[in-house]
């Protein structure tokens, strides 16, 4: 990035480019409480308000998300010193005509055989032989008495209609990361042969996100049309990661400079589809001993890229004392024209960080350059 090299710009870059092709990418990785758990459903609930699901698709997803997170508290015991880092990895993602719901946690390695036969017994079953096995089980309490993955894996594939897909990477002699993949069709896909590749290589992929993601310190990534109302959702999740033992005046500073980066893309984003309400780009938060990193990136036209680099460059050669004096000069210049300006945004970035901006524009084709910020908070 333009004023210091950052290695993360180029896996930004990247994860927007293979990412831009779904409608929405939510991909988290860190502890899970039940407060952050009942803020990552009420962003999931959000963004389908805003769709046009019918009821039952909003409640068949919502339910299997309920299900994957609750696997991840209920069987992610595992103590930190003994596996590495334990903590859970949970994404949802929408491309066309399904949704796909991933989880990821540590589970001890003599469970692997258990779990898999187990998984490999559901996929095993149609719709009508799943309703009788699920019968069984409860009455049994088998799952339940052996600590294995319980009744839930087994109503997500009934509600989902799909089989399940699964992985385990082996970490060392007595842990293992156990990934699992949930695949929701809308009706009109329903009855559409199922390309069982497909998933596997999504759930690959996704596997090696989550290691990219832990070489790099991240905990959140969200990537879809950003409007006013997803703006909420992400500053509640993002302040929720932030814990409740970082100091107010930090949690502030870090929400503060969260609110201004979303703003830049809602507001000066350029979108090739200007049909719709939102605009595309993608928000990567990460933390490493207490350093924070707020990164985001989105389309701009060629036509404005120097523009927009002149006035960073403005914004970083000001010296905070000599900072409100251009803030109230962008201010003013924006008065006259009718409308606050990214300018005035920037500025902003700068004095409630007390950082400069990283930035960087990346061509993507003759009218369009792919934009990143990136802010680190201390």
């Amino acid at each position: 990035m333009e004023g210091q090299s950052q290695n993360t710009s180029s896996f930004i870059f990247d994860l927007y480019s293979q990412m831009k092709r779904y409608t929405l990418s939510y991909i988290y990785r860190g502890d899970l409480s039940d407060d952050l758990t009942s803020k990552i459903l009420n962003l999931a609930e959000t963004t389908m308000e805003n769709s046009s699901e019918s009821s039952s698709m909003k409640k068949k997803v919502y339910f299997i998300m309920v299900e994957s997170l609750q696997n991840l508290t209920r069987h992610n015991q595992v103590p930190q010193k003994e596996a590495g880092d334990n903590s859970s990895f949970f994404v949802i993602q929408r491309l066309e005509k399904e949704y796909y719901i991933t989880s990821g946690n540590v589970v001890e390695n003599k469970k692997v055989d258990f779990l898999k036969s187990n998984l490999e017994k559901i996929n095993s079953l149609d719709k009508e032989h799943l309703k009788e096995y699920y019968k069984e089980m409860l009455s049994q309490g088998e799952f339940s008495s052996k600590g294995g993955a319980g009744l839930g894996f087994i109503e997500m594939a009934r509600k989902s209609g799909n089989k399940l897909a699964y992985d385990f990477k082996k970490l060392n002699d007595d842990f293992s990361h156990f990934y699992f993949q949930t695949t929701i069709s809308l009706p009109e896909s329903e009855h559409l042969p199922v390309d069982e590749n497909i998933h596997e290589n999504r759930l690959t992929w996704l596997e090696n996100v989550d290691k990219l993601i832990l070489e790099k310190n991240l905990h959140l990534i969200y990537q879809v049309d950003f409007t006013q109302e997803s703006l909420i959702g992400i500053l509640s999740m993002a302040e929720g990661n932030m814990g409740s033992t970082k100091e107010l005046v930090m949690r502030k500073k870090i929400f503060n400079v969260i609110v201004e980066l979303l703003q830049n893309i809602y507001k000066h984003a350029d979108d090739p589809d200007t049909t719709k309400e939102g605009k595309s780009g993608i928000f990567v938060l990460g933390e490493k001993n207490g350093v924070y990193t707020l990164t985001t990136g989105n389309l701009v036209l060629n036509n404005r890229v120097e523009v927009i680099r002149k006035t960073l460059q403005e914004v970083n050669d000001a010296s905070f004392e000599s900072l409100d004096t251009l803030y109230n000069r962008i201010m003013m210049a924006d008065e006259k024209q009718g409308q606050k300006g990214a300018g005035l945004g920037f500025a902003d970035i700068k004095l409630k960080s007390r950082n400069n901006i990283l930035f960087q524009f990346s061509q993507i084709n003759a009218e369009y350059s792919f934009f990143e910020i990136q802010v680190t908070l201390s």
